[in-house]
């Protein structure tokens, strides 16, 4: 579990990154790991009921699919959305590729299976915005995610993960690692400034 002096500690030297290094999850043999987190000065932990309404649901937009062709896309997707539901901090939210009704601010999480090339964080929101799916491939290695809390095209929190190892990749391994990515996403405090409201949002 992160604690809230290691956000504290990280952004002493370097404001927009609260998390730098290899984060290795319980899966580290398996050469699975998160490797880096930003949160942007406008992200808000008390808005986050609000980025549920109106049917505490907040859509995920899913690009790319290692499991493809034996896992449809939108199976595939739906299920890192569930993997999403109860590892958040803060209020019960439905994480689903489907919402009932939009949320007025347009409010998402975004995540990119092996991105080619790669997107930063604000470049995945601008793209699920537009609606624009960024190009992704195949690859017989670590499969690189990156997952962003986007509002509207504007990024909010990104993560940034590797995902794969010499025992193969299984959609139980991927739940268990979007899970521990949307509790980095989403953090109970903003460390970056204690008044976003006053800033300006910063590219990561």
């Amino acid at each position: 579990m992160l604690k809230r002096s290691m956000f504290k500690r990280a952004m002493a030297t370097r404001p927009a990154i609260f998390i730098a290094g290899a984060l290795i999850l319980s899966a580290c043999a398996n050469n699975t790991y998160i490797g880096a987190a930003s949160v942007e000065p406008a992200y808000m932990p008390s808005q986050l009921g609000y980025a549920a309404q109106p049917q505490g649901e907040m859509k995920v937009v899913v690009y790319g699919n290692p499991f493809r062709p034996g896992m449809p896309d939108p199976v595939f997707a739906e299920t890192m959305a569930s993997a999403m539901v109860g590892a958040n901090f803060g209020p019960t939210i439905n994480f689903t590729t489907k919402p009932t009704e939009p949320n007025p601010d347009n409010y998402q999480v975004v995540v990119q299976f092996t991105g080619d090339p790669p997107l930063s964080g604000r470049d995945i929101c601008r793209s699920a915005m537009r609606d624009e799916a960024p190009q992704t491939t195949e690859s017989s290695g670590a499969i690189p995610v990156r997952m962003a809390c986007c509002v509207g095209p504007k990024l909010l929190t990104e993560v940034l993960a590797h995902f794969g190892g010499a025992t193969g990749i299984t959609v139980e391994k991927s739940e268990a690692l979007i899970a521990r990515m949307i509790t980095i996403l989403l953090p109970p405090s903003n460390p970056v400034t204690a008044n976003p409201l006053e800033s300006e949002l910063k590219p990561f």
